[in-house]
């Protein structure tokens, strides 16, 4: 016990040293991508990083926390819009997930269940957990779920900054927005002249409401039920006293673990195995730049988002990190994370079935 709070304490210090690099080099999304990259350099040269499990539930909690308080009237609003992105992103995601996990079959050894599985734009434990009902292998599922996650991690943080500049040469965003990220939004400029007391009770306010919707719904056996449940009672808290309250320092705190967690994922037999699935390994890549080129255009094209967050809504990451990365680009958080969480139960509510019946049909 005492040598596994060791490993977490050192694990959080290295993750904290690559994210404090990253963010003082001023990087895009550099706080998580600099931990998440020094957590897989320390976990490949020692193999000692470790972040619980039980810890992703509470960091989902708090994640919540950065995006229920972001939610305003306006965005409420404007949910409606929502309708036609979604329905345009599942149809996109459906086609390429088979395509790419057919390729995957056809062109490496890996058998039919595994690979529409590890194409599957869904969560990485819940595709390998998935993968063993299905008749599938759950170890390849994983590894090559997870070269997409870092896949993304990688370009996410290379594109946006260009793609922020198109922004702004027609007119979508400020030309100032590139300059700088602003740490809260600007309704809560008014909370900053508050008392130091009347702070602190907002912050309890806001812990109490996300700890009570993220541990209900987490109860409820929702997927990402922690964050989504967290974001929906603080989010209406907000709307229902605006004393909902967030800080710059939670999400840097927030990114740290969430790369530490991420990053723990790739071990010295991890590596290995991957080059044995070299040719799925370079398919999930070239998945991942079909995937987030042909949802985020079809979005551009037929939708009403900006081109920041249809780029963010088109990557089939995690759900926590791709929504923790949109706070820290100033992209619309609250779509991504609608969005996101659209994609997310959708492949878990129906996937299982629509894989299930392609395995079937082409056995």
């Amino acid at each position: 016990m005492a040598l596994a709070v060791w490993h977490l304490i050192l694990t959080v210090c290295v993750a904290a040293l690559g994210g404090m690099i990253g963010r003082r080099l001023k990087l895009p999304a550099g706080t998580m991508l600099g931990a998440l990259l020094f957590t897989v350099l320390y976990n490949l040269l020692f193999e000692r990083a470790y972040v619980p499990a039980d810890f992703r539930p509470w960091m989902q909690i708090l994640s919540g926390i950065l995006l229920g308080a972001g939610i305003q009237r306006r965005d409420v609003r404007e949910l409606r819009h929502l309708v036609v992105p979604s329905i345009i992103m599942i149809i996109d995601m459906v086609i390429l997930n088979l395509v790419f996990g057919l390729l995957i079959y056809r062109f490496s050894s890996l058998d039919l269940a595994t690979s529409l599985l590890a194409t599957a734009p869904g969560g990485m434990s819940d595709m390998a957990l998935i993968a063993a009902d299905l008749g599938g292998l759950s170890l390849p599922v994983t590894l090559l779920h997870l070269v997409r996650q870092l896949s993304i991690f990688i370009l996410l943080p290379l594109l946006l900054p260009w793609l922020k500049r198109q922004q702004a040469k027609t007119g979508q965003c400020s030309p100032d927005d590139l300059e700088s990220i602003p740490e809260m939004p600007q309704i809560e400029t008014s909370r900053l002249t508050a008392s130091r007391k009347q702070s602190i009770i907002n912050m309890l306010l806001t812990l109490a409401a996300a700890v009570s919707g993220g541990v209900l719904f987490w109860q409820l056996g929702i997927n990402a039920g922690a964050m989504i449940g967290s974001m929906f009672a603080v989010a209406a808290l907000n709307l229902a006293t605006g004393r909902a309250q967030r800080s710059a320092k939670l999400r840097i705190g927030i990114q740290i673990m969430a790369g530490a967690f991420v990053g723990q994922s790739m071990t010295r037999s991890n590596l290995n195995l991957m080059i044995e699935l070299l040719i799925p390994v370079l398919m999930m890549i070239l998945s991942v730049l079909v995937y987030m080129t042909v949802v985020s255009l079809t979005l551009i094209w037929f939708s009403r988002l900006n081109r920041t967050t249809c780029m963010l809504v088109s990557a089939p990451g995690g759900l926590q990190e791709i929504s923790l990365m949109a706070e820290d680009l100033q992209a619309d958080a609250p779509k991504v994370m609608v969005l996101q969480t659209t994609r997310l139960m959708t492949v878990i509510a129906l996937f299982p079935t629509l894989l299930s019946l392609v395995i079937d049909g082409l056995a």
